[in-house]
């Protein structure tokens, strides 16, 4: 009887420990991750004349730093925007690439949701394409830009999700395309929706 228990109260142990350490190390963070995202994007300022709301995608490397509350990230993305005829004197489509190196920081919040916020500095590459075969299309231009914003991590289903948003500014000469006749500040916000794997 006494074996028994003995026995009983090892392999009670044995599995707490080994939920335990389960436990830990699916909280413990990947060096590694690699995201993926979407969401809207909403040209402001002086961008809203020329470019209608639009869409996006991303693709992120995420590099955690052990036992620092910093992260760094590689970010591509693709954006998608419909052109305002009034402004850009023609009907079409508008998209915008990207990549960004951006630095996060976790802000000391307990509980399930884990805030942060996050600054960046890339190339923006920007190309209109008129819908009408005789408009001829602009030269596609690459700019320098940054970002900054604020977002939410959160356990999903085993993985690990986000929503974030960012202001991006891009220093363009003349807005979104050089057939805009006045000087326009690109500036976008995305807002995302991921995972991380």
């Amino acid at each position: 009887m006494r074996r028994i228990r003995i026995s009983t109260i090892s392999a009670v142990a044995t599995a707490v420990a080994l939920v335990g350490w389960s436990v830990a190390a699916s909280a413990m963070p990947k060096p590694f991750q690699i995201g993926f995202g979407g969401g809207v994007s909403v040209p402001v300022s002086d961008a809203k004349d020329a470019l209608k709301t639009g869409w996006h995608g991303t693709a992120i490397l995420k590099l955690n730093m052990p036992g620092l509350p910093l992260d760094l990230r590689g970010a591509f993305s693709y954006s998608h925007f419909n052109l305002d005829p009034a402004s850009a004197g023609f009907d079409g489509t508008g998209r915008l690439l990207s990549g960004l190196a951006n630095v996060s920081y976790s802000l000391p919040f307990p509980g399930p949701l884990h805030p942060y916020v996050t600054a960046g500095l890339g190339a923006f590459n920007l190309k209109a394409d008129p819908s009408a075969s005789g408009v001829p299309s602009p030269d596609s231009q690459t700019k320098f830009g940054i970002d900054g914003g604020a977002g939410v991590q959160f356990g999903l289903m085993g993985l690990h999700g986000f929503v974030e948003g960012k202001l991006q500014n891009i220093y363009t000469d003349q807005g979104f395309n050089s057939a805009l006749a006045k000087d326009i500040n690109t500036q976008i916000i995305p807002v995302t929706f991921g995972i991380f794997l």
